[in-house]
């Protein structure tokens, strides 16, 4: 091999050893920017795919369907009118907990943002909890970086 030709092995071999430490470093969205995990916000939950939105912070306690199942969800960020503004978190992942009042997390599941890299979101499957009382919790997760975690959030499992 002539010196050109390794030079040129020689500089590959540093760009890839820079993009495998950014990665590791923490999450970058698609232009480049470091972005950092954050507590996620506005916890709902939904009793089913075409259900609205039932919110923590406000109202009654959330219902699933334990025969249909439903999901768990929140945002990288709490709404507000700057909630993704100039923002990617599609680098972003979240690691949810599930519990009955007062126990330990006996689900805990890591999940990606959906593709318009505005929502997590954890399906439940029809069956997959009994009925009763539970709570969920959950935090970003970002290269080897993490988030402290989100209030517990109170929901019901019905028949």
């Amino acid at each position: 091999m002539n010196r050109k030709h390794l030079r040129r092995i020689g500089a590959t071999a540093g760009v890839a050893a820079a993009l495998v430490s950014v990665a590791v470093l923490g999450a970058t969205n698609a232009t480049g920017t470091q972005v950092e995990p954050t507590v996620p916000g506005t916890l709902r939950v939904f009793a089913g795919p075409y259900e609205q939105a039932q919110f923590c912070e406000s109202g009654p306690t959330p219902v699933i369907s334990g025969a249909n199942g439903g999901a768990l969800a929140a945002s990288p960020v709490k709404f507000g009118k700057d909630a993704g503004k100039n923002r990617s978190y599609h680098a972003l992942k979240a690691t949810f907990e599930v519990a009955e009042p007062g126990g330990a997390a006996f689900l805990t599941r890591t999940e990606k943002i959906w593709p318009n890299g505005m929502v997590f979101n954890l399906a439940l499957g029809a069956g997959e909890l009994k009925p009763g009382g539970y709570r969920f919790r959950l935090r970003t997760v970002g290269g080897n970086e993490a988030s402290a975690w989100t209030p517990w959030c109170a929901f019901t499992v019905t028949e």
